[in-house]
């Protein structure tokens, strides 16, 4: 039986994370500009981000979109997985506040996730922080 090192399964796991992400990403940036109207609305309704929605309507789907884009290339993985766990800490810290000093939040999100609970939001989000941590691990490991 072959054992394969380390370094093959960081790669193979650092491979998985960037395409969840890719995937993440692309699905929640496409699903917002396929219902643009709706998520301005909602970003609209929010106390934090009232004064702010076309910039945030418009910004927030081109930055995921920028950062799938730049975890699909081996020469910007690193700064893509900074800016994912970045983004990341951020919707999850969002969350936190809307969901304990709102009464009545509204998700901004697209798709799927529109669907979930804020507590289901915050551990799914939670998650792919944990999941952007490992991959810049894997990423760190590689360029010893």
């Amino acid at each position: 039986m072959i054992k394969l090192n380390k370094r093959f399964w960081c790669m193979v796991l650092l491979d998985a994370i960037r395409y969840l992400f890719i995937l993440l990403f692309l699905y929640a940036a496409f699903s917002k500009l396929h219902d643009f109207q709706k998520f301005k609305v909602q970003l609209a309704q929010s106390p934090i981000l009232s004064d702010f929605t076309l910039l945030i309507a418009l910004l927030v789907p081109a930055v995921e979109i920028l950062i799938a884009i730049g975890l699909a290339f081996k020469r910007t993985l690193l700064p893509a997985l900074w800016a994912s766990y970045g983004l990341m800490i951020m919707f999850s810290l969002y969350i936190m506040v809307i969901a304990r000093f709102v009464d009545r939040p509204v998700c901004h999100c697209g798709g799927v996730f529109e669907d979930m609970s804020w507590d289901v939001h915050l551990l799914f989000n939670m998650g792919f922080v944990v999941l952007s941590w490992i991959g810049l691990g894997c990423v760190e490991d590689e360029a010893v």
